[in-house]
């Protein structure tokens, strides 16, 4: 009986580990258009032009002309795209402030997440909690990976 009550505890003790090491998806990530998969790459565009978009997933790298972080965040971000074959928009700070992601972003550089014409994430360039995504691409693709699917 002993012996029978040991194989128990010691199964029950594996299903117990197993279980709460698996992450599960909770329906909350989403999948980007599927032309933002299968390159890595950056895509200039305006003021004028995003407000225009058609796309209804995307992500959006705001930047400005200066940064003062030991690694360029562009390089960081670009290191988890390169990994993933992933696209982003590229815009400019002060093209960003003519679209409506200025209601909530104010400040760059900044990752933005957009479903449907609202932002559902985004980086704060100036919040210290954000700082290691700036500055570390693990940091940086642990976070993306909690919005977003990775593959279409």
């Amino acid at each position: 009986m002993k012996k029978i009550l040991t194989i128990f505890i010691v199964i029950f003790s594996i299903i117990i580990l197993v279980g709460c090491d698996k992450e599960e998806d909770d329906g909350s990530k989403i999948h980007l258009d599927d032309k933002f998969y299968g390159k890595s790459e950056y895509i200039k565009i305006k003021a004028d032009e995003f407000n225009k978009l058609k796309d209804n997933t995307y992500i959006v790298y705001t930047y400005n002309s200066y940064c003062s972080l030991k690694v360029p965040c562009e390089t960081i971000f670009k290191e988890v795209m390169d990994k993933y074959k992933l696209t982003f928009y590229s815009l400019f700070s002060d093209e960003a402030k003519k679209t409506f992601v200025s209601e909530t972003v104010k400040y760059a550089p900044s990752i933005i997440i957009i479903k449907d014409k609202k932002v559902v994430a985004y980086l704060d360039a100036n919040s210290d909690e954000d700082l290691d995504k700036y500055q570390d691409s693990d940091q940086f693709e642990k976070w993306l990976g909690e919005y977003i699917y990775f593959e279409k």
